[in-house]
C-alpha cells in the first residue's frame, strides 16, 4: 500500500539545531538556484543534494521529494515578493514619495522578485493545473496580494475617486500582476520601461484623476 504524502513528511526531519537549520536552508537555497537555472523538470534531487553539498540521503532527512523542496522554495518566493509591498506600503504611509514614485517603485519590486522564476514559468503554470497544492498555494500568495493592495488604497482613501475599494484593489492587482508577467516572462517589442510607465500612468489616472 503506497504511503500518504501525510506519512512521508512524518518521516523528514524537523530541523531544531542551528546546523540542521543551516543544511535545510542550503538545500531550499541549492533547489532555487537550480530550478531558475535549469528549470523543475529538469532538475533532480541529486543535483539539489550536490549543490547543497550534502547526500542525497541527507535531502531525504528533510523532503520526501522534489515537489516538496519546490513548495518551500515557492513560499519564500512568496515571501519576497510580499516584504517588497510591505516596504512600499510603509514608504507611502510614512509620506516619502508621491503616489506615481510608489507605484513605479512597486511595479518594479514585483519584475525583481519575478526574475529568478523565468526558466520555469510555464512549467509553474501547468504545475499549476495539475497539482491541487500548488494551486492552493498560488491561490492564496494572489489572495495576499489582493489583501495588501486594499491596505496600499486604504492609506489614500480620502484621494481616490473609485467607489468600491475592494473591487479597485482586485482591477490594480491583477492589472499590475499580467503586465508584470508580460515584461518578466514574455517580453516582446516595446521596451519594459515604456510599459511601466505607461502602467503607472493608468493607475494614477484610474484612482486619482491624475497621473
Amino acid at each position: 500500500m503506497n504511503e500518504t504524502e501525510e506519512q512521508l513528511a512524518d518521516k523528514t526531519r524537523k530541523p531544531r539545531q542551528d546546523r540542521s537549520i543551516k543544511t535545510k536552508e542550503a538545500i531550499v537555497q541549492a533547489a532555487a538556484e537550480l530550478f531558475s537555472e535549469k528549470g523543475y523538470h529538469r532538475t533532480n534531487t541529486k543535483q539539489i543534494a550536490a549543490a547543497a553539498g550534502v547526500s542525497t540521503g541527507s535531502f531525504y532527512s528533510y523532503f520526501t521529494d522534489k515537489r516538496d523542496v519546490f513548495l518551500d522554495v515557492l513560499k519564500i518566493h512568496s515571501k519576497v515578493m510580499q516584504d517588497h509591498i510591505d516596504a512600499k506600503v510603509a514608504q507611502l504611509s510614512d509620506g516619502q514619495s508621491d503616489k506615481r514614485t510608489v507605484i513605479s517603485h512597486m511595479i518594479d519590486s514585483l519584475i525583481q522578485s519575478h526574475a529568478p522564476y523565468i526558466t520555469f514559468h510555464r512549467e509553474l503554470s501547468a504545475m499549476r493545473l495539475a497539482d491541487e497544492g500548488i494551486k492552493e498555494m498560488l491561490e492564496s500568495q494572489y489572495d495576499a496580494g489582493r489583501r495588501k493592495t486594499v491596505e496600499l488604497l486604504k492609506l489614500s482613501e480620502q484621494e481616490l475617486r473609485v467607489g468600491d475599494l475592494e473591487a479597485a484593489a482586485v482591477v490594480v492587482f491583477e492589472s499590475v500582476s499580467s503586465v508584470v508577467d508580460r515584461i518578466v516572462f514574455f517580453g516582446g517589442s516595446v521596451s519594459a520601461d515604456r510599459i511601466k510607465a505607461e502602467l503607472a500612468d493608468m493607475l494614477c489616472l484610474y484612482l486619482f484623476g491624475e497621473k
